[in-house]
């Protein structure tokens, strides 16, 4: 998969060692608006997140997609959009955090079932929302402004402008 962006703050020690970390996130459209997640600090995100152990990127987005929205992907949909890399110092530890995030265009079924948040995103209020492009980029925008610029703002908001630049074309 083609690497698209690549954000590395270089505030780490290279010695340290690594939390290494593969995501994967849906980029999907319904009826002209994107299928976004919101959190209680306003910031919207594509659903996605982290792969389990023996999963592929598909499963990984089916499952991901389906636990933060309560929609099913339609699997032939799926098609790359491209991969961010992300490295920086942990917030939690200190170890570098090494984050692939792997995008993916695709479709929805009709009908929606259930969300099931994990604990952590119930804590941080996430909720499945639709916003045109420009109302989630000014979403971004105003949560970059109220809560600072932290790293996994910054992607969210970047991967915003990529799909932007994309559709321009």
């Amino acid at each position: 998969m083609e690497k698209i962006l690549v954000m590395d703050e270089h505030n780490y020690e290279d010695a340290l060692g690594e939390i290494y970390r593969v995501s994967v996130r849906g980029i999907i459209f319904v009826a002209g608006n994107l299928l976004l997640i919101e959190n209680s600090f306003g910031e919207v995100k594509l659903p996605g997140g982290g792969m389990e152990p023996g999963e592929d990127d598909c499963q990984a987005l089916i499952r991901e997609v389906r636990e933060e929205t309560g929609y099913d992907v339609v699997p032939e949909s799926i098609k790359p959009f491209g991969e961010i890399e992300e490295k920086r110092l942990s917030v939690q530890e200190p170890m570098i955090w090494h984050q692939i995030s792997r995008l993916y265009v695709c479709d929805v079924y009709t009908g929606q079932g259930q969300c099931e948040y994990s604990e952590n995103e119930k804590k941080y209020g996430f909720r499945q929302v639709f916003c045109t492009l420009e109302e989630a980029l000014e979403k971004n925008e105003r949560m970059l402004e109220k809560e600072g610029r932290q790293a996994w703002n910054q992607r969210e908001y970047k991967t915003l402008l990529l799909i932007k630049d994309y559709l321009k074309k």
